[in-house]
Parts: C-alpha cells; structure tokens; sequence
C-alpha cells in the first residue's frame, strides 16, 4: 500500500476512507483477413453487399472510425461505397461484423477506394487497417428516368 501524502484536513473530524483501483493498459489491436473487396458487376440503382469481421484482440476496448477515400487522388470520396457501423467500440476480446454496401447510381471509369479505420491507441506493431474496394457498374439495356408523379 503507498502511504498517503502529507496534507491538511480542514474538518478534523473527517473519517479516513480506503480507496481500492486497478487498471489495464495495453495498446489497442486486432486481427482482420479482409485485405480486399471485389464487388461482381453491379446495375446501376442495385446493390451489393460483403462482410467482414474485426476481432479486437488486444485487454483495452478499440475504439474506430472508417473513412472511404478516393484511391487515386486520397480525398475523403466514399463514392458509391457505405459501411455499416462506422464508427464505434469493439470490447475487449469481442468482434464485429461490418456490412459495405456498393449501390452504383452512375457508370464511371473508376469506383476503386480505399476504407481505413481510424484506430485510437493503435499498437505501433500493428498495421493500420486498410482495404482496397472494386466494383463495376453497368448500364441495363433500357433506363427510363420518370418524374415522380
């Protein structure tokens, strides 16, 4: 026990209490097999999905948050990508499942992007947490844009 500093106690008949704490430290890890997602030929307006997992294998909750970024340029640019949860906290040996929706509204030349996850704490003998997305979109055959009535 670590004896109590010296002080004043301004009412001398204050009673002395004991105090009992503990903590974990550790930086924040994890282990992820998704490194990259290839999304089949998509219509534009259709959607596809993948799912990864993220295990949380450090003692400490790890606390993330996901951009998309343009893979060409690195400007945020989430294009035609969403993930679900984006932001949020893993508990200590826990995982999450993640959804990444691909949901073309256009026909472009390039729909490649990069997801990473902002990790707080991250171990410096971890890797930040990076994914490559692909997708085609394709135009069907017939497309009518009809004013909402």
């Amino acid at each position: 026990m670590i004896p109590e500093p010296e002080h004043e106690t301004p009412d001398p008949t204050a009673k002395s209490q004991s105090l009992k704490t503990s903590c974990i430290i550790d930086h924040a890890s994890y282990e992820c097999q998704m490194k990259q997602m290839d999304f089949k030929p998509t219509l534009m307006y259709a959607t596809r999905t993948l799912k990864f997992t993220i295990k949380n294998t450090s003692l400490i909750g790890l606390d993330y948050n996901f951009k998309i970024c343009n893979s060409q340029s690195g400007i945020l640019d989430a294009g035609p990508y969403t993930i679900i949860p984006k932001k949020g906290l893993i508990a200590p040996g826990c995982d999450e499942n993640f959804i990444v929706k691909f949901a073309p509204v256009e026909v472009e030349t390039d729909f490649s992007r990069i997801l990473s996850a902002n990790i707080n704490n991250l171990s410096p003998n971890c890797e930040p947490l990076l994914i490559e997305m692909n997708g085609v979109a394709q135009r069907p055959v017939i497309h009518f844009e009809l004013p909402i009535s």
